[in-house]
């Protein structure tokens, strides 16, 4: 990396664009009514907390800020998940939590009359979402009892066992609906990754020749619930989520302004590595910064600057000038600048994602050198 010095002023004379270079004037709470939040990497990460979320989600809800909770976890009560959050010392309540067991459920009440039978094929959460929207949740052991079922509503459950997805198979393949709350593949579990719900709707995607509809994340439809539910329009409606595949590429998907916080899974880097999946509309290295003003991102002829920083991409490397840009800030330059010169055929692709290990570096606390 080579360090420069101060940008010289034809630099800002001739503008190029970049899908992060954006400005923000002031805090981005200030500027919405509601947030959809995602939980895991950005409230708490596993049992515990990320250091300063409860603070200021307490301040926002009493501020005036709308939030909802939306999860991919289907199996979870909305109860045991704001319990979770109270836990915390995060204000909720099973109103404030949005599952992808409660957008499928949705769904199908959108679709069928009031009491209509629905195979309900997962853990306690999914038969909870149905019962709560006026659907009868079906036990596979009960679902070839009485009427046929109109739809079968799929999430992850533990105690599934192989009759189950044989029982649904067969509705399944005689033409009943098939809804997934979410294909995510995998689940963290204490000692790596457990198969997630996406790998069991795999297995009846593959016996059966369908393919489910599925309103999870990465999907619209459970940000359009959560929106739903708090009320809010979406133009006034931030999401923020850790994750570009599910929790970015949904928001953005239900037409939401999506933040990406760098407190979980993806890193920099794997935004440059896979381009497809953004951009965020804005980048935050944590969720403490919502109530911080927000530092544009500014395009010149051959780099970005953000705050008191300046990037420019290079094949070689990250070439910075300022020293009193925050890290998230150079983060946001210099992901502007990979994005940009990679789009415009300036950069080779896998020369990029090299460079950008420069960027993980920076969050982690290394200065540019």
């Amino acid at each position: 990396m080579t360090e420069l010095g101060s940008p010289s002023p034809d630099r800002a004379a001739a503008p190029v664009p970049s899908a992060l270079a954006r400005g923000r004037a002031g805090a981005l709470s200030a500027a919405y009514s509601g947030l959809v939040c995602d939980l895991d990497g950005v409230v708490y990460r596993g049992v515990d907390a990320v250091p300063g979320a409860p603070e200021v989600l307490r301040r926002l809800t009493a501020h005036g800020m709308a939030i909802v909770y939306a999860t991919n976890n289907a199996s979870r009560l909305p109860s045991e998940v704001a319990e979770h959050l109270v836990s915390l010392g995060v204000p909720a309540s099973a109103a404030d939590v949005v599952t992808s067991a409660q957008a499928g459920a949705a769904d199908l009440a959108a679709s069928f009359p009031r009491g209509s039978r629905v195979l309900a094929l997962g853990g306690p959460g999914v038969a909870a979402a149905l019962r709560e929207v006026g659907l009868t949740a079906v036990p596979p052991e009960a679902a070839d009892a009485g009427a046929p079922v109109a739809a079968v509503l799929q999430g992850l459950g533990r105690q599934l066992r192989v009759r189950d997805f044989e029982t649904a198979a067969r509705h399944v393949t005689d033409g009943a609906v098939w809804v997934a709350t979410n294909t995510d593949a995998t689940l963290p579990v204490e000692w790596g990754h457990a198969p997630g719900n996406g790998a069991y709707v795999a297995l009846l995607a593959q016996a059966t020749g369908r393919e489910p509809l599925v309103v999870g994340k990465p999907y619209a439809p459970l940000y359009q619930a959560s929106v739903d539910r708090i009320g809010t329009r979406p133009e006034a409606t931030l999401a923020v989520g850790d994750r570009l595949d599910t929790d970015i590429a949904g928001a953005l998907s239900a037409g939401l302004d999506a933040a990406w916080v760098l407190t979980g899974v993806h890193r920099p880097s794997d935004l440059v590595r896979q381009p497809e999946l953004g951009p965020p509309t804005w980048v935050i290295g944590a969720l403490t910064e919502l109530e911080q003003p927000y530092a544009a991102v500014l395009a010149s002829a051959d780099g970005f600057s953000c705050g008191g920083g300046y990037v420019q991409a290079t094949q070689s490397g990250l070439e910075v000038a300022g020293g009193s840009a925050t890290p998230v800030e150079l983060v946001r330059a210099g992901l502007a600048a990979l994005l940009d010169r990679t789009a415009r055929g300036l950069l080779e692709p896998e020369d990029a994602v090299r460079v950008a290990g420069e960027l993980d570096a920076w969050l982690d606390g290394s200065p540019p050198q």
